[in-house]
């Protein structure tokens, strides 16, 4: 059902297997990694760039979409990624080692769409010609870091610019905006340090 809907918004051409992909250099991955529900749309495809890395015994079910050329998604050792999660990128998401990203959460390291509506007005139909057509040159985009050891809860948002201090804990359904100090545990909209229970 999500590669239908996938191969619809992104046309067929952009949502690609893993194992092409690692034939033309696109991607890298460690041993032991588990990619069976996977799934990568990358609009602007260039063989032999590597664009995601990912380490070693990793389980990855999420999606990534990769906006440009150089979009960069860098994923450490010993780390899950569950099903529906999305990782939107623009610029650049790093994901530090053993870290856990649960069900249906959403990193986005950018707006996606201009402040200004005389700057997005077009971005529809632009679209409809094809993913290549939007115009992303007035749009803000700034990496996202997760550190090791992090834990980002069901349903949760990280936004653009954002860093997960080593051992930070992301409660179910927040949205983070701001950087975190290592060993916090997060909470709510936005999301705010809280105390462990």
């Amino acid at each position: 059902m999500v590669k239908r809907i996938l191969n619809k918004l992104f046309l067929k051409k952009a949502v690609w297997r893993y194992d092409y992909l690692i034939k033309q250099g696109n991607l890298i991955v460690g041993e032991h990694c588990d990619l069976s529900r996977l799934i990568i749309v990358h609009n602007k495809l260039i063989t032999g760039k590597s664009n995601i890395t990912i380490g070693d015994y990793c389980q990855i079910w999420g999606i990534l979409v990769l906006h440009d050329e150089n979009s960069i998604i860098k994923i450490g050792t010993r780390v899950f990624i569950g099903d529906q999660t999305t990782l939107n990128v623009k610029n650049e998401i790093e994901i530090g080692n053993d870290v856990l990203i649960s069900w249906d959460c959403t990193l986005i390291d950018s707006n996606s769409h201009p402040l200004e509506f005389e700057h997005r007005k077009n971005d529809v139909v632009d679209w409809q010609k094809g993913p290549t057509n939007k115009d992303w040159s007035h749009v803000i985009s700034k990496k996202i870091k997760i550190s090791d050891k992090s834990w980002i809860g069901l349903k949760s948002i990280i936004l653009k610019g954002v860093e997960l201090g080593e051992g930070s804990i992301v409660g179910a359904g927040s949205v983070v905006t701001k950087n975190t100090e290592p060993y916090a545990m997060v909470a709510g909209n936005p999301a705010k340090k809280i105390n462990k229970k």
